[in-house]
Order: structure tokens, then C-alpha cells, then sequence
């Protein structure tokens, strides 16, 4: 991507996606203040650095995921009455969504595909030591944690798989997975770089000494996550110039 786009692009994608942070807040919570688009090749080796096998190391779709989440939740806001509108049911589904759109997260599903426990990182203590076990959710196995809205599921894994692909865009469905009694889903990026890593490494260990059949899937949202915080001029932009790309 040429200087000039990347100009266009990310001046306006700092502006939304890292408003509100110091510049030292953001060089400790490890996020990349100047984001750049990737490539597969780009995202497949910052895979290889954490070690993410090439079988499961899934990229989630740039638009159709986001697009998704905001159908699932205009259907539950439209079941809510007019009184519930105006009460704190419509601010709590307004959290769940908040906490569902967040760039760094883990999902464990049972063997059947649905979702028993979500951690995302707005509840991560920043910036140091960035520790995952969000008061001792990790603690037990499968892991708890007294929040509402990290206790609302509204998918399932296969609305993350249907979502995703692979590098090669193949699309792997819940019968092509191994199986196992749960399924562990790391969602994960190059820009919250700090948080990303951390996650990583805290599910590994949790997994390794749970001595439970966990099967992990990661996917790299990177691109997902810049699209969905670009206003409608830079998509444009972005569009123009993937398709002059040779």
C-alpha cells in the first residue's frame, strides 16, 4: 500500500479506534499506533512467531463478521418492548454488543459448538501486567467470571467459522474440526500486540494444565477490525486501491 494511501487511511483510523489513550498508555498496553493493512503472508508469519499451527491459523472475513453481529443484535433489540428501550435491559444489550466487537478476545465452546465462557480485553487490568485471569476466571475449569455481559452468548462456533476462512479462503465447517470436548477459539491481531501475545500464551498454559480435551482454532482479525472502524469515504479508498493492486 502506497505512503499516500496509508496516510489517508490511518489518520483516520487513529482518530476512532485509539481515541481517548496517551501515547504512553498506548506503547504500554503494546498497541501499534500506526496500524497497516496486511497481507495473508504478513499475518501468516506473525502466526508462525506465536507458533499457531497452519491447519487452524483462520482470518476472520473483513466485513460479513461485523455485518453479522449488528443482525443479531437489531433482532434483539427489536424483542425488546418500548419500556425495555428505556431501561437498563437496552444499556446492557448495548454492553454485550461493546464487548463482542472488541479486537482481542478468547471464546471456549462445548463439543456441541456452543459458547460456556468469552473474556475480552476491555476487562484485561492495562497496562502492566495485563493479566487475562480477570478475577480468577482462569482459576477452574471450564472458566467463570461474574460479568453480565461477558455471560450473554448470542453465537455459536459455527457463526465464527462461517465467518472465517483460511489463508487459502477455504472454509472449514464444524464437521471438519477434530473432535474434542471443547473447542477454544483465540481471537487475535498484530495491532493490540501486548494483549494478543499475552492471551496466547495464558490460554496455552490454562489448556496444557487443565488436562481437559480442548482443541484450539485461532483467528486473525487484524483486517476485520480496521475495515469495521474505517467511515464510508476511506472503505472507498481501500477498495480502489486492492482493486488496481496487480
Amino acid at each position: 500500500m502506497n505512503n499516500r494511501l496509508k496516510s489517508i487511511i490511518f489518520s483516520l483510523l487513529l482518530l476512532q479506534l485509539l481515541s481517548g489513550c496517551g501515547l504512553a498508555y498506548k506503547v504500554l498496553l503494546g498497541v501499534d499506533s500506526r496500524p497497516n493493512w496486511n497481507s495473508n503472508k504478513q499475518i501468516n508469519r506473525q502466526a508462525k512467531r506465536y507458533k499457531i499451527p497452519d491447519e487452524y491459523n483462520l482470518i476472520l472475513d473483513t466485513a460479513v463478521y461485523y455485518k453479522g453481529l449488528k443482525e443479531i443484535y437489531t433482532l434483539k433489540k427489536k424483542e425488546l418492548t418500548i419500556t425495555d428501550k428505556d431501561s437498563s435491559a437496552y444499556s446492557a444489550l448495548k454492553a454485550v454488543y461493546k464487548d463482542d466487537t472488541q479486537p482481542t478476545q478468547f471464546r471456549l465452546f462445548e463439543k456441541d459448538g456452543n459458547e460456556v465462557f468469552k473474556i475480552v480485553n476491555c476487562y484485561v487490568d492495562p497496562p502492566i501486567p495485563m493479566n487475562w485471569n480477570v478475577d480468577g476466571c482462569f482459576n477452574a475449569f471450564p472458566p467463570k467470571i461474574d460479568i453480565a455481559s461477558l455471560n450473554a452468548h448470542n453465537y455459536d462456533l459455527n457463526f465464527l467459522l462461517k465467518n472465517s476462512s483460511t489463508m487459502d479462503k477455504r472454509k472449514i465447517t464444524f464437521a471438519d474440526l477434530p473432535k474434542s470436548n471443547y473447542y477454544g477459539v483465540i481471537i487475535w491481531n498484530d495491532f493490540f500486540q501486548r494483549p494478543s501475545r499475552k492471551l496466547i500464551k495464558t490460554v496455552r498454559k490454562y489448556v496444557a494444565r487443565s488436562g481437559q480435551s480442548v482443541h484450539l482454532i485461532f483467528i486473525n482479525n487484524h483486517n476485520a477490525y480496521l475495515w469495521q472502524e474505517m467511515d464510508a469515504n476511506t472503505k472507498e479508498k481501500v477498495k480502489t486501491y486492492l482493486q488496481k493492486k496487480p
